[in-house]
């Protein structure tokens, strides 16, 4: 009889963008190995999981590591952050050796971290094989808000230990450089595809087949809208996912349409977003163009928004524009600029290759 390889994911809880970077790589993971039996690791809800991963999985509800406090979307609440890291790093020894014994217990033959580092030290000590998996890490995170002076510097080296204790630090571009790992190992994007479905999506939304239709994408983080100024374009429709106060007839609830969301996104003329590794590769891997939020204290953002401009199409605007309401100009720039053609997220395969070799 074969024998049951066993996974261990690890999740970070700030919003969805780490469970979105992972889920592509199972589902093509569990095609390769059918008998995967998989346990997560997460505070995110069991139902979140589940809408990406499926319903055959283990779940452990519980932090595995801090979660950056944040004012909006966009916005990081640094004080709050460093007091949260801080918090985490105080009982490291015996939370760590808490990881241990919960690993020993486990018996994962993989653990797969996106990003928690704590785990990665435990499972170096507990003898599991472990791979990181993220474009970031929160040790460059942590150090781009609050520097690396002597408050942050010990909770900066316990971070850094953590995820070289990985065997590998896999990197689907556009990512961080890391000079800091050895272990570092570039691969390519990763994201998932969907269909295009206009005709239907226009069908249901009840607007005429040359209504634009913008997709808004903020992330898993949920933060207040300054629709009281927000543009009325001609022949464009908005799709939000929440409930939102007041109503227009140019305003849709994209979780009540009966479409996965990523057709949706496939089938948009264009995702209002903030830079973030999850939207940004799904938008430029099927060739829908990016309006993005100006967020110029996020690490990510220079790579993301260079790597978007070379193979998608962008278009920036401000804070103070967004929440004005004063960006359809920017928009028909968007409109006006060359389509792109699709492209492969080859970094899925990638990693599947590298985790398969564990399992």
């Amino acid at each position: 009889m074969r024998r049951q390889p066993h996974l261990l994911l690890a999740l970070s809880g700030h919003g969805y963008g780490h469970l979105a970077q992972c889920a592509p790589v199972l589902q093509a993971l569990r095609a390769r190995l059918p008998a995967l039996r998989l346990t997560v690791m997460s505070e995110l809800p069991r139902t979140v999981l589940a809408e990406r991963l499926g319903h055959e999985f283990t779940h452990l509800s519980q932090a595995t590591d801090p979660v950056l406090p944040m004012r909006s979307a966009w916005e990081v609440d640094v004080a709050a952050s460093l007091k949260a890291f801080d918090e985490f790093h105080r009982d490291w020894e015996a939370a760590l050796q808490a990881d241990v014994e919960q690993l020993r217990v486990l018996a994962p033959d993989l653990l797969l971290a996106n990003i928690p580092y704590r785990l990665l030290v435990a499972a170096k000590q507990a003898e599991v094989p472990a791979v990181a998996l993220c474009s970031l890490n929160w040790a460059a995170v942590l150090a781009s808000y609050c520097g690396t002076g002597p408050e942050v510097r010990p909770i900066l080296e316990q971070m850094w230990a953590g995820y070289r204790a990985a065997d590998l630090f896999l990197a689907p571009q556009p990512a961080l450089p890391m000079p800091e790992l050895d272990n570092y190992r570039a691969i390519g994007p990763i994201a998932r595809q969907g269909r295009c479905i206009r005709q239907a999506l226009h069908a249901e939304l009840g607007v005429k087949p040359a209504t634009r239709v913008v997709l808004v994408a903020l992330g898993g983080i949920d933060s207040a809208l300054p629709l009281a100024d927000w543009p009325r374009l001609q022949g464009l429709v908005w799709l939000f996912p929440q409930a939102l106060e007041a109503s227009r007839d140019d305003w849709f609830d994209s979780r009540k349409l009966s479409f996965p969301i990523i057709d949706v996104l496939v089938s948009a003329d264009a995702v209002l977003t903030k830079p973030g590794y999850g939207t940004y590769t799904e938008a430029v891997c099927n060739a829908v163009p990016l309006l993005t939020l100006a967020r110029p204290d996020w690490p990510e953002t220079a790579y993301l928004n260079a790597w978007a401009r070379r193979h998608g199409c962008l278009e920036e605007i401000s804070v103070a524009q967004f929440q004005s309401g004063t960006f359809g100009a920017a928009l028909e720039r968007l409109r006006q600029q060359p389509s792109q053609e699709p492209m492969e997220p080859e970094g899925i395969r990638q990693a599947v290759d590298v985790l398969a070799g564990y399992l």
